[in-house]
């Protein structure tokens, strides 16, 4: 008995997560499901597709052929889909869009209702990730993303050099976070060292870790609270009434940039064009906000 193709988007997924849980997650199903799933592509084609490792899912040898197979068959699924919706002229249906959570949560939310008021017939999505989806497989049909080098299967602009600052909460006691006690400051990091290191060594490698989380908003939060210092984008942060900065300027050698990018099978879609100007045109209004030039 042959497999179809839904069951192959499972054999993709728990090849490219190595976990069920993941793969489940990826899919939008449970990891029973999954697990079920798989159970029963590999009994319809009597072959063992994964080993079971502490590491966890291998391919065999057999589910290598499999997936270089199956992975061509999406590939060119995908590329038939993208050049039929690049024809799409309407400005009703859905519209996807990957960003990180604290550039929607701290800068476009409250401009995206703006959009949707004057294209009433769009079906808006966003997924808020730090990884980078694959636009080659439709994850998402435009991405805004902090990269210094974007993939060059993807077409778009650069829109800002987004700067980075020190903040701490703007009723923390004046002679505390001065420049001059920054040695004595408690600094707010993540569990991640290597993120650490790279958002903080270069400008502070003095600095000590008192508290930790796992994302920038968490970090956001804790300065709020009068909980130590840390380093923020400045679009988010200088717009924070609860914030200030603890040192007067951006961070010298903190800087990314910030490109809108889409595949170029997809670039004649009006409403992705739309918005991607929309989101250009708004950008290039606040530049000074990203590049930490803002009027304190």
């Amino acid at each position: 008995m042959e497999a179809n193709w839904d069951d192959h988007r499972y054999f993709l997924a728990i090849a490219r997560e190595r976990s069920l849980t993941a793969a489940g997650k990826a899919l939008g199903v449970s990891q029973p499901t999954v697990s079920r799933r798989l159970e029963a592509l590999e009994s319809k084609l009597k072959v063992r597709l994964f080993d079971r490792t502490r590491h966890g899912y291998e391919l065999t040898s057999v589910g290598m052929d499999l997936f270089d197979t199956v992975q061509q068959v999406e590939e060119d699924l995908t590329e038939v889909d993208r050049k039929i919706y690049g024809k799409d002229q309407d400005l009703t249906g859905g519209l996807r869009i990957t960003c990180t959570e604290i550039f929607l949560n701290g800068y476009l939310s409250p401009f995206v209702w703006q959009f949707l008021k004057q294209n009433p017939g769009i079906e808006f999505s966003v997924i808020c990730t730090d990884s980078q989806l694959s636009l080659s497989r439709n994850d998402a049909d435009l991405a805004i993303r902090f990269t210094q080098r974007p993939p060059e299967t993807l077409v778009g602009r650069r829109l800002a050099s987004v700067a980075f600052g020190v903040y701490t909460a703007s009723d923390a006691a004046g002679d505390r976070f001065t420049p001059s006690k920054r040695e004595e400051w408690d600094w707010i990091g993540v569990h991640d060292e290597m993120h650490n290191r790279l958002l903080f060594g270069g400008a502070f490698p003095e600095s000590r870790f008192k508290h930790r989380v796992d994302s920038v908003a968490a970090m956001q939060s804790m300065v709020q609270s009068g909980l130590g210092v840390t380093v923020l984008p400045c679009y988010v942060a200088d717009r924070d009434e609860r914030l200030r900065r603890a040192e007067p300027e951006p961070l010298p050698n903190g800087k990314l940039d910030l490109w809108i990018l889409h595949h170029p099978d997809i670039r004649s879609v009006y409403r992705v064009r739309l918005f991607a100007d929309f989101i250009t045109d708004l950008i290039m209004s606040d530049l000074d906000l990203f590049e930490g030039r803002r009027p304190l």
